[in-house]
């Protein structure tokens, strides 16, 4: 019997990646992205698609017939977002209008990666049914896509998760950044009063395909529950690899002073996931262990 065709947008991504890994054998995996194939994970298919430009995503989603879409595709620097706000919009929240007459038409089964700030942060511990209120353009934008998404499409899962982490050498992400700038002595000053809940790539990877195989639709939170500061965080990492945690400096939202607001605590509530989904997250020591 043919494998079930999955389209994976942001597949040269840290979770793309992890996806390609994760799915290759028991679907016929459809890569994505800007420009050539950078992922050291092979996939059955490669092709080059804007997420932002509406031609490509129309001849590329009818030309192979997707069954399940993964969107995992998206621009991340909260700050960048906020300076740089038309790109922000098209690839953050307009490229869900570029996916809709092939969603609508076909029903595929569609999976969208968002993310914890679109919740302002003041309480933690969220829930799917609390109510989003983003304070930065990144999560406006990214609530604006899950509510395109709830208006018109039927089978999907949106998959909130919180600063997404896993050790790959080939892609910048916060993990490789710590790690960098500790092996330099290079000190880093981080906040001590924003909280997130961290959330391993491959346990990512791993529960979207235990929701293709069970067929589970809604929203769902996805992270480690394991609700840690940043600075926190980044001295776990320090202390795990043996370097100098003296070089983590400790300081607060208001000092730091950075370009996009960021919501204090954006901790999520994963009971859901574990109920329904039997989700098993990992906690951070165990997570870094499996990578060293």
């Amino acid at each position: 019997m043919d494998k079930s065709k999955v389209l994976i947008t942001g597949s040269n991504g840290l979770l793309g990646q992890q996806l390609r890994q994760q799915l290759s054998s028991n679907f016929f995996v459809i890569a994505t992205g800007i420009g050539p194939d950078t992922s050291k994970f092979k996939s059955d298919k490669y092709v080059e698609m804007d997420v932002s430009s509406f031609d490509q995503c129309q001849k590329v989603l009818y030309k192979y017939a997707p069954s399940v879409i993964i969107n995992a595709a998206a621009m991340t620097n909260v700050d960048d977002c906020e300076r740089i706000q038309k790109r922000c919009y098209n690839i953050n929240l307009n490229s869900a209008n570029n996916f809709l007459p092939y969603l609508v038409e076909k029903k595929p089964h569609f999976i969208h990666v968002s993310t914890d700030f679109v919740f302002n942060g003041y309480k933690g511990s969220y829930i799917e049914e609390d109510k989003p209120d983003p304070i930065n353009y990144y999560g406006f934008c990214k609530l604006q896509y899950e509510k395109i998404i709830l208006k018109h499409c039927v089978n999907f899962t949106i998959i909130r998760t919180s600063l997404i982490y896993g050790l790959n050498d080939d892609r910048y992400n916060f993990l490789n950044w710590v790690k960098e700038n500790l092996i330099k002595n290079i000190k880093m000053n981080i906040v001590s009063d924003q909280f997130r809940t961290p959330t391993f790539v491959n346990d990512l990877a791993l529960v979207i395909n235990d929701i293709l195989y069970m067929k589970k639709y809604g929203v769902f939170h996805i992270s480690s529950g394991e609700k840690l500061s940043i600075f926190d965080f980044v001295c776990n990492i320090a202390r795990h690899y043996g370097l100098n945690d003296d070089l983590v400096k400790k300081t607060n939202s208001t000092s730091f002073n950075q370009f996009a607001k960021r919501p204090l605590d954006t901790s999520l509530n994963i009971d859901k996931a574990i109920n329904i989904l039997k989700f098993k997250p990992t906690k951070l020591t165990n997570a870094l262990t499996k990578i060293s």
